[in-house]
């Protein structure tokens, strides 16, 4: 298992210190208003995808003294930042959170606010998000094992963040555009600890993709979880092929890509294709233990190979990225053939077929030109998986 690599079904974005008096205010931090773009940009995609969203913020009343070395004196003397009930303490309303009144009281007391569906607000009260906080105990609750950091400003807050996240065992992000302060210098300095390094847009470009591969996975999960031995040697749903024969090459199509992304080429692949996975001890019901286990391979290759390097599919040289698009492709129209042999409903999310449609249209066009698609048919009625199968050169109901 790669443990590096980004895990974005179970990721939260954790942004830090986004507050008016650090963006423009007396103790605005240099760069961070010219990142707000960037971080609203990485907000709204975990916003969209429902995935958890955590506002660290900080809080000083003037002459206390639970404040960090740097700041102590000054705050100890009377100066005002980010001080409670104050708009210079709110969270820059770039970031798109929800307009409700922050309870400080409580912030300050340990506890995190929920401002929305899945958005939350947590104070700190010194640079790391983990120190005295119930940030570990939040992100462990909603089984996140991937901490996306983003905010104001790298060489304190979000460095020290990353450096616990890290110790903690999380698998850790940097958002470069959507962090102050950063320079090649500092980045080089949390790679050497494993933080991966992405853009606002590289984010949600991945975000988007783990979507649609999740109801793709999902969707041959919920198929394959109908079969039974008994089936294995009826017909298939695809001419010639039986039922071990289909889920093998489903199975096995992870494993191949994998091995493509991180190198091989399509010779090295045909060793897979005579595997029968199903007879793998702990395959679990109609594979689908293993086939988890395939598909967590091709992920993590997915994740760490460069998207626009060539890699040598059997039907033509093509860019890493594509491979990701052509799993989604094979997955959803595979558990058709599947749901055809075990005589079981087939119902693909229109979230599905049109994200099939608009992204593997080019994919699927230039296979059917190789001979692997029929000619595009008129769906024979507006549901999702006629649309696709007709566009997919197949009959449909």
């Amino acid at each position: 298992m790669d443990y590096l690599v980004p895990d974005w079904a179970n990721a939260a974005l954790v942004l830090i210190d986004v507050q008016n008096d650090f963006v423009s205010g007396p103790a605005a931090v240099p760069g961070t208003a010219e990142r707000l773009p960037a971080m609203a940009r990485a907000a709204r995609t975990f916003r969209e995808s429902a995935r958890p969203i955590v506002h660290v913020v900080r809080s000083y009343r003037p002459g206390e003294s639970d404040v960090d070395l740097l700041r102590r004196a000054g705050i100890e003397r009377g100066d005002a930042v980010v001080e409670p009930g104050t708009p210079g303490a709110l969270i820059a309303v770039e970031l798109g959170a929800p307009a409700v009144d922050l309870d400080w009281a409580s912030l300050r007391f340990g506890a995190v606010q929920q401002i929305g569906p899945a958005e939350y607000v947590l104070y700190k009260p010194r640079w790391s998000a983990f120190h005295r906080t119930a940030l570990d105990e939040f992100l462990s609750d909603h089984d996140v094992t991937t901490v996306v950091v983003a905010g104001c400003n790298l060489p304190n807050c979000p460095r020290a963040t990353l450096f616990d996240a890290s110790e903690r065992d999380y698998r850790t992000v940097l958002v470069t555009d959507a962090t102050s302060q950063t320079t090649p210098e500092r980045v080089a300095d949390l790679a050497a600890i494993g933080v991966q390094t992405r853009t606002a847009q590289e984010v949600a470009d991945a975000v988007r993709a783990d979507e649609t591969l999740g109801l793709a996975e999902s969707l041959w999960v919920s198929v394959a979880g109908d079969l039974d031995d008994g089936m294995l040697d009826a017909a298939g749903g695809c001419d010639g092929w039986t039922v071990r024969d289909l889920v093998n090459h489903v199975i096995g199509g992870a494993e191949r890509y994998a091995l493509l992304l991180d190198g091989a080429d399509a010779a090295a692949t045909a060793a897979t294709r005579g595997r029968d996975y199903l007879a793998r001890e702990g395959a679990g019901d109609g594979g689908v233990d293993v086939f988890w286990d395939c598909e967590h391979r091709f992920r993590e290759a997915a994740e760490r190979a460069d998207p626009n390097a060539l890699v040598d599919h059997v039907a033509g040289r093509r860019p890493g990225a594509a491979l990701t698009v052509m799993r989604v492709m094979e997955l959803t129209l595979h558990s058709r053939d599947l749901a055809v042999a075990l005589g079981t409903p087939w119902s693909p999310p229109t979230a599905l077929v049109d994200a099939v449609l608009a992204e593997a249209a080019d994919v699927i066009d230039e296979l059917r030109a190789a001979g692997y698609f029929g000619p595009a048919l008129d769906p024979v009625s507006d549901d999702p998986g006629d649309r696709l199968l007709a566009f997919a050169g197949r009959r449909g109901r």
